[in-house]
């Protein structure tokens, strides 16, 4: 068990370090989990998610064409489809231990409040374990072997390192046609430990480099069990279901360019989105070789021609700095604010789309090379409860450890993203590419 102890408590400490606040690691912002509209009564086992795709057909020039129309379009139940959507629970825990609590509590001019500073740290982790799964598709993986060198793992998507930090715990699985279907080396139960983290070179170190090797994918410790096949790489997941699943548009059910890994399931919680993709899995858009500008705006349009108005485009801040250097002299700012507290807010590039102005954010969460264009008022993240937040049924914020001096905190979610209109959003790869890869 990882333990606060006196030697990290001391950096907290104010007659060691008077003048110090504590460090925090401010890369941990969050863009779209801010601003997303957050719902807590997510109650019941599950929950129904109706989507008009379609317009009675009972229409014709000729009344017996229109009535026979009508009656094989009610057959077919093409105008209704209804997602079930299901909670993914997730857990955050930190542990102080007694000594170190009793230090901190003793000391009158200790700088911070040791409980207080242990539990908003665990809150962080907590909030980033969603956060990071937003724009993915719900398979858990956060990030894939590109190559290795001794224990040293270059990702295949440089940006995914920022899903990364120092001790945490991953699973490495097998690759078969996209398929993660085997953990390696039995890391499933006995886990590597990531040892470092170059986030600038896109690589991490593990303990081990045993089975390891390029194609696999990488996940933290307990976010999925293995699949047996196909159908069951989406479902054996423990995370929530991100954007990209949300909106896997034409490659709904494929894998194909900068999306090779990402599961791209024919069907989700009861509906099967091959019959209308943009329907029912959105808009997406292969950006290779279009100009930064000109490829956030071609995705939106696509969404206006369905009946949708984006209003945000989200991106990695290095994408983003790409479109500030190629707008140059023609950008303009603008900042945007969280649909629920206007006091939340972040810097903004605003390009004009067909709906109006489309507001862009650089978001750390977002892979590399890929770009979101959503109608932010068509999405929230649903829960039991806000999430995270600390589980305290018992009225109990501080545990004690049975068998050990020690004391926990726990924190945690029961959520899920949902989305009731995915045509009104898009998803555009191979963004900044100039070759499909």
């Amino acid at each position: 068990m990882a333990v606060l102890d006196v030697t990290t408590a001391t950096n907290i400490i104010k007659f060691l370090y008077p003048d110090y606040t504590v460090p925090r690691e401010l890369r941990k912002t969050n863009p779209f989990f801010a601003m997303l509209a957050k719902k807590t009564n997510f109650v019941g086992k599950s929950v129904e998610v109706p989507l008009t795709i379609n317009t009675t057909q009972g229409g014709s020039a000729l009344f017996s064409a229109a009535k026979s129309s009508n009656e094989l379009s009610t057959s077919y139940s093409d105008t209704y489809k209804t997602f079930t959507l299901t909670r993914k629970s997730d857990y955050s825990l930190a542990t102080i231990s007694g000594e170190a609590m009793k230090a901190a509590v003793m000391d009158e001019g200790a700088m911070v409040d040791l409980f207080q500073d242990t539990i908003d740290l665990a809150m962080m982790t907590a909030m980033r374990s969603i956060a990071r799964n937003l724009f993915r598709d719900g398979c858990a993986w956060a990030g894939k072997v590109g190559s290795i060198a001794g224990s040293v793992v270059t990702l295949s998507t440089p940006s995914d390192a920022f899903n990364f930090d120092l001790g945490e715990r991953v699973t490495l699985w097998t690759s078969s046609s996209f398929l993660m279907d085997n953990d390696v080396n039995s890391t499933a139960t006995t886990p590597y430990l990531v040892t470092a983290v170059d986030r600038k070179a896109g690589t991490i170190t593990l303990s081990s480099n045993t089975g390891v090797s390029g194609g696999q994918y990488i996940t933290r410790f307990g976010d999925r069990i293995a699949s047996s096949n196909d159908a069951t790489v989406f479902t054996n997941s423990r995370v929530i279901t991100g954007v990209s699943q949300w909106l896997a548009g034409s490659q709904t059910g494929a894998v194909t360019g900068a999306n090779a890994g990402a599961q791209f399931q024919a069907a989700i919680y009861g509906v099967t989105r091959t019959t209308d993709k943009t329907s029912l899995a959105g808009n997406s858009l292969d950006c290779t070789g279009a100009a930064p500008d000109e490829a956030i705006i071609q995705l939106a349009s696509d969404i206006n021609a369905e009946g949708g108005r984006p209003d945000h485009c989200f991106m990695n801040p290095r994408d983003f700095a790409s479109l500030v250097k190629f707008l140059g002299s023609r950008t303009v700012y603008d900042r945007a604010v969280s649909i629920e507290d206007a006091e939340i807010g972040f810097q903004a590039v605003t390009l004009m789309g067909d709906a109006g102005p489309l507001k862009c954010v650089s978001d750390i969460n977002v892979p590399q090379s890929q770009i979101f264009a959503l109608q932010l008022d068509s999405w929230d993240l649903f829960s039991l409860n806000a999430a995270p937040h600390i589980l305290d049924y018992d009225n109990q914020q501080i545990l004690r450890v049975s068998d050990d001096d020690a004391y926990q905190i726990r924190i945690g979610s029961y959520a899920n993203l949902r989305c009731r209109a995915p045509a009104f959003n898009g998803r555009g790869y191979n963004y900044l590419a100039t070759t499909t890869y």
